[in-house]
């Protein structure tokens, strides 16, 4: 079984059987943005590439830029580890190769299971079409199986009214909901990715294009909606767990601070949760003086 010679940020992690590193990166102690080298490669590759490296012909050498910084590896024969400046990206952004199908349930695995190496390997740039599309997808799955199950527990009379009149007004409801859904996940998107950007710029810690931040909360919150498939308590296991991918997201697409990150993600929510409680005050102490007036 040959060796792999694994590399991370110019540093050499040491040299492993190709099982051992396939286990790696199965477990996450290794990740796909890690860079491998073998007998007969001509340089390093990304460890996401590992199935390739016997199969693809040695790639012609390439000069790096004067402002890139290559770590030689101690040892002889082995070549100039050279960090890669382009990312393999996700299934989904490679779902032509891949299958429509296929690339839609490896991204929701690697999101959901490996985050860390999900958001390292997704493209930062590339356009708003592929994202959105992909966060349309599991949004609208996620609504019509939240639609389902309000519908089933209004039909065995766990909702507040009972008989057919309440099922055909949350049918409507529903239905009306599904139809304006698309719409309402785009804007949503867009603006919370906005408020995300903006926080991490006012921490310095946006070191990439708003886009970076839009794509990772398309995969971040459209990979989390598989999860309202949960009865009952999915909707919420799907908004916290939607939290800690964007707050894992934003650290690895940025390449920033983990704290900036999370306050990026977790400022709008406290700002929201704050006013309504001003909100309730200043009601509260209108209704207080209003009472003494009389």
């Amino acid at each position: 079984m040959a060796n792999i010679h694994v590399s991370r940020s110019g540093t050499t992690l040491g040299v492993f059987e190709e099982e051992k590193v396939r286990e790696g990166l199965r477990t996450g102690e290794y990740i796909g943005t890690d860079l491998g080298w073998m007998d007969g490669m001509a340089a390093w590759r990304p460890l996401s590439e590992l199935d390739d490296f016997r199969a693809a012909p040695p790639p012609p050498p390439v000069e790096p830029m004067p402002s890139e910084t290559a770590a030689v590896t101690e040892g002889a024969g082995l070549p100039a580890v050279v960090a890669p400046t382009a990312r393999p990206g996700l299934p989904w952004e490679r779902r032509e190769e891949l299958g429509w199908f296929n690339a839609l349930l490896e991204t929701i695995q690697v999101v959901l299971l490996r985050p860390t190496e999900a958001f390292s390997i997704m493209r930062r740039e590339g356009g708003f079409f592929d994202p959105l599309l992909y966060t349309l997808i599991l949004g609208m799955l996620g609504g019509v199986v939240s639609f389902g199950f309000s519908f089933a527990l209004s039909a065995i009379g766990m909702g507040r009214e009972n008989g057919m009149g309440a099922l055909f007004g949350v049918g409507m409801l529903s239905l009306g909901w599904l139809v304006a859904m698309p719409f309402v996940i785009v804007v949503f998107t867009f603006l919370a990715a906005g408020l995300f950007h903006l926080v991490l710029m006012l921490l310095g810690g946006a070191n990439q294009s708003f886009e970076t931040t839009l794509r990772v909360l398309c995969y971040g919150s459209g990979s989390a909606n598989v999860l309202q498939l949960i009865p009952l308590c999915g909707g919420l296991i799907a908004l916290i767990y939607s939290l800690v991918l964007h707050c894992i997201g934003l650290t690895r697409a940025h390449e920033t601070e983990s704290w900036k990150a999370v306050v990026a993600v977790l400022s709008p929510f406290l700002l929201c949760c704050g006013g309504s409680f001003l909100f309730v005050l200043m009601m509260g102490g209108l209704a207080a003086l209003g009472g003494n007036w009389h």
